[in-house]
């Protein structure tokens, strides 16, 4: 049994998980010097991971930043200012009901020599709790736990929310109250770090407006780069290529399958560790030694119609919704037959119009490129949307496998050949 290192399902925050985001990850660490961080992004892009690993960066892992932080999650139950405070006051403390008082928790405790100053607003704290006064007693614990005295030089006090556009409301609330009154008490150290997917920030601004001053920089990731891309998957296929031989077998993967996958994905963090979870579940149960296009073949259909198939449908009913289906299908039509998906500007324009573009591009549906080129931010969306089509059809078992070959073995990056040029990707050294 082959070990399987992918984690489409987890978190991204340790050094040895974390790709690519070099340029993202600096723009956090120079802009919360500056002002409160917010990264929005479509589904499975990475907002999570870039978000957990700046945490780790700005706490001194690694670097020599300072920083102390508390991490809460947003849910769609959170609709008032008291109930967003309640989110990050449960990070901080716990509440002692013997004592009648709250407690800072491990890792953001209260330095000692503030320890009898703390101990007379503990009751208080309690009595805000008790009452549903949760803003009051967060504002209260966030004064005293960023003053100069409780803080190291140059610390910082990093209030972090994310999944932020399950209550954008409410956060936007919980940000205006709790600024403004640190800063009216002189206190300059508190950043809001907020993670969500787009376009969670113009509910925000909605709500209101002046929050927006708060916010030092906006990030709004976009796919990996190839050659992120396939650096994580070269390292995560050399893993599983050297478990193997550890066990007495020999795993080859096939030199085209990599390129493949990194343009199938389109750079799509999620979809990459997707891709490579399947294509290892492949190889155990159909092993053959070798991992190529006939894995990959079966992976498409999984990620469509299983893993992602909720993502797919509630896109699809949106754009049902919004009256864009036809809009995607004709911009799509506009573009090349190969993939990835290339569509240049122009003809993208003369085929449904700049304010369409726009709402897609809005949406994360579709991404500005290089080269007065448009492509899809999920390459798997137009593999759905051509397998539906399929569906429909009355020979579909046939066309179906074409379509799915021409995916699995026909992008730009690939030619016809065989399997001479097979390499294993493992440390000769």
């Amino acid at each position: 049994m082959l070990i399987n290192p992918f984690t489409p399902a987890a978190i991204a925050s340790a050094p040895d998980d974390f790709f690519g985001r070099a340029e993202e990850l600096r723009t956090v660490e120079t802009s919360m010097r500056q002002g409160s961080v917010l990264i929005d992004g479509p589904i499975g892009i990475g907002k999570s991971s870039l978000l957990s690993h700046s945490i780790l960066t700005m706490e001194g892992f690694g670097t020599d930043h300072r920083a102390t932080s508390v991490t809460a999650v947003g849910h769609r139950d959170v609709r008032t200012v008291d109930d967003a405070a309640l989110l990050l006051l449960q990070e901080f403390v716990q509440i002692d009901e013997t004592q009648r008082s709250a407690e800072f928790r491990v890792g953001v405790g209260i330095p000692d020599v503030l320890r009898a100053e703390y101990s007379r607003t503990g009751a208080e704290i309690f009595r805000y709790f008790q009452e549903g006064r949760h803003l009051s007693a967060l504002q209260k614990i966030v004064e005293k736990r960023s003053l100069p005295s409780a803080l190291g030089e140059g610390e910082l006090l990093l209030l972090c929310i994310d999944e932020a556009d399950k209550c954008p409301v409410a956060i936007a609330r919980l940000i205006r109250s709790v600024l403004t009154y640190t800063q009216q008490q002189g206190v300059r150290s508190v950043r809001f770090v907020l993670a969500g997917v787009s376009p969670f920030f113009k509910d925000i601004v909605a709500e209101d407006a002046g929050v927006r001053r708060f916010f030092y920089k906006y990030i709004t990731l976009k796919p990996l780069t190839a050659e992120d891309s396939a650096d994580l998957l070269e390292t995560k296929f050399a893993l599983v290529a050297r478990d193997a031989e550890v066990q007495g077998d020999q795993l080859k993967i096939h030199p085209r399958v990599i390129p493949r996958v990194v343009e199938l994905s389109g750079g799509h963090p999620h979809i990459l560790q997707l891709l490579g979870s399947h294509l290892v579940e492949q190889e155990n149960e159909d092993p053959d030694g070798i991992i190529d296009s006939h894995d990959l073949e079966g992976c498409l259909r999984r990620v469509c119609y299983e893993d992602r198939a909720q993502v797919y449908e509630a896109t699809l009913h949106m754009l049902d919704l919004e009256g864009r289906a036809e809009d995607l299908t004709e911009l799509l039509d506009s573009g090349r037959a190969g993939f990835p998906t290339r569509i240049e500007q122009d003809k993208a324009v003369e085929a449904i119009g700049n304010e369409a573009i726009q709402w897609f591009v809005e949406h994360n549906i579709l991404s500005p490129r290089d080269g007065a080129v448009y492509g899809l931010v999920d390459e798997f969306l137009r593999i759905r949307l051509l397998l539906d089509q399929l569906e429909k059809d009355e020979e579909i078992r046939e066309v179906e496998l074409e379509v799915l070959r021409q995916f699995a073995a026909r992008s730009s990056f690939s030619e016809e050949g065989d399997f001479e040029d097979d390499i294993r990707i493992v440390d000769e050294e």
